[in-house]
């Protein structure tokens, strides 16, 4: 299928080229004196300006075309808007909407305050039967105060790498200062940990508390005085890589350090001493950090833990359903605001349209203008350049203008543009008639929302709360219950 394009000159552009045939044609006698029409060459021209004439005339009806569907299209959008106007000024669903939505997300609500509830009751019940009074207190992070622990032990690795060193160099120190500090620290942690049962109000648990420091500083002592007299045997080891050898000097060193309770013990040199003091001194650290690893009542940090999660899980389930309700209202309040602007947008857009058929009719007289323009001047340069050349009389209709069958008419657009103003006339005096009713369903739903999100929403959390407390009450097991004599 041929592209129809609009006008260019295209006519004027064979200007010189007709002007050459009119020359060419006299010179051969022709056209004849009694030529009654005109010849092939106009007959040509007249062809192709009445095509570009018939072009310009096509692609304007084609406007004519989109517009005219546009008037069916626009009145059948006044009928639409007027039914939907109607339906959102009678509808007072917005109650029963949100209802409905917020049934679908009920169960969940229960469900999560269900949790809350319960990991609320075993935290009370636990604070009420261990007399606490404060707040739970631990780390955010556990890796993170384990952290600190971690880089002791790096610490005291190194300063007793030195302590160690033997006939292998500081590669042997290490290994063995590694193994010390490792289980000097990890022993303290736990004494550490331990150690908080003794804030409990039940008997055995306070005993194991005080026990675990009890062991603590049994074990931090010995340990320590240990090491740094195991310090001064492995020195005279001579194959480290003999644990027989090994051995024996641990032997010899474990009198040594019992001495310590009997404070009779010997220190071979002042580097077991600052051994000794290190090592007191980390293994008190290390029990401070196992004793801060959760709250100082053991069961706490993890009932709070719980709690908070359980909370925080049914704050989110609740902002979801408001968040919901906010959507549901949002949508409900924007289909109000679109009726009462809808109107006016497509008056809008009928405006642009009336526009734009205009500016295509005038665009079409113009380019017909310039076509019968061209195609006069290049007629005229062809019966002048002739006339010019030829030695007989020229033909009597060489005397007459130019004239083309073909006429463009943009008359067609007329009615379609009364027939936009009719449906803009339409679509005014619908968005006259219904706005008042609009604008009061509009305050009526901004009214409803507050209602719904305040009032109405709290009541219905209160109702999940108080369904959650059935649910729990239910499958405590009782033996009688009011429901039940009655």
């Amino acid at each position: 299928m041929a592209t129809v394009r609009n006008y260019e000159g295209e006519l004027a552009s064979k200007l010189a080229e007709y002007r050459t045939l009119g020359q060419r044609e006299a010179k051969a006698s022709r056209p004849t004196s009694d030529a009654a029409a005109p010849d092939q060459h106009e007959v040509a021209l007249s062809t192709a300006a009445e095509g570009w004439l018939a072009a310009e005339q096509q692609l304007f009806d084609r406007h004519v075309t989109e517009a005219s569907r546009e008037v069916v299209e626009a009145t059948q959008k006044v009928i639409e808007l007027q039914a939907n106007a109607e339906q959102l000024m009678s509808d007072d669903s917005a109650s029963s909407m949100v209802d409905a939505e917020l049934a679908g997300v009920r169960p969940v609500l229960v469900r999560a305050t269900e949790e809350r509830l319960g990991a609320e009751l075993s935290l009370k019940y636990f604070r009420a039967s261990n007399d606490i009074t404060e707040e739970a207190r631990y780390p955010e992070s556990i890796p993170w105060h384990l952290g600190v622990l971690a880089i002791l032990v790096v610490v005291e690795t190194t300063v007793n790498a030195f302590f160690y060193e033997n006939s292998q160099g500081l590669l042997g120190g290490v290994v063995v200062a590694l193994g010390i500090a490792a289980l000097n620290m990890f022993v303290a942690l736990g004494c550490g940990l331990f150690f908080r049962y003794k804030n409990l109000k039940a008997p055995d648990k306070k005993v194991v508390g005080w026990s675990s420091l009890v062991l603590f500083v049994f074990v931090s002592l010995f340990c320590n005085a240990l090491f740094a007299a195991f310090r001064t045997e492995y020195q005279l080891v001579v194959d480290p890589s003999e644990f027989s050898e090994v051995s024996v000097a641990f032997r010899h060193a474990w009198p040594e350090a019992v001495l310590l309770f009997k404070g009779d013990m010997e220190f071979k040199d002042h580097w077991s001493f600052l051994l000794f003091g290190i090592g007191l001194l980390l293994s008190v650290w290390a029990f401070y950090k196992g004793y801060t690893l959760d709250d100082r009542f053991p069961g706490h940090g993890s009932k709070d833990k719980a709690f908070r999660a359980a909370a925080q899980l049914e704050t989110e389930e609740q902002d979801k359903a408001r968040h919901k309700v906010k959507e549901l209202l949002h949508h409900r309040r924007a289909q109000v605001q679109a009726a009462l602007h809808e109107p006016s947008t497509q008056v809008g857009m009928l405006a642009r349209r009336i526009a734009d058929l205009q500016h295509a009719r005038k665009s079409m007289e113009q380019r017909a203008a310039a076509v019968l323009r061209d195609f006069s001047l290049v007629i005229g340069a062809y019966r002048q350049a002739n006339a010019s050349v030829s030695v007989l009389p020229r033909p009597a209709y060489f005397k007459n203008p130019p004239a083309l069958a073909f006429a463009v008419d943009g008359s067609a657009a007329d009615e379609v543009v009364v027939q936009l103003s009719g449906v803009q006339g339409l679509l005014k005096q619908l968005a006259d008639d219904q706005r008042e009713g609009l604008n009061a369903r509009l305050n009526a739903l901004q009214s409803d929302s507050a209602h719904l999100l305040n009032q109405s929403l709290s009541g219905f959390f209160a109702d999940v709360r108080q369904e959650a407390q059935e649910s729990i009450t239910r499958r405590t097991p009782t033996i009688h219950r009011t429901s039940d004599s009655n």
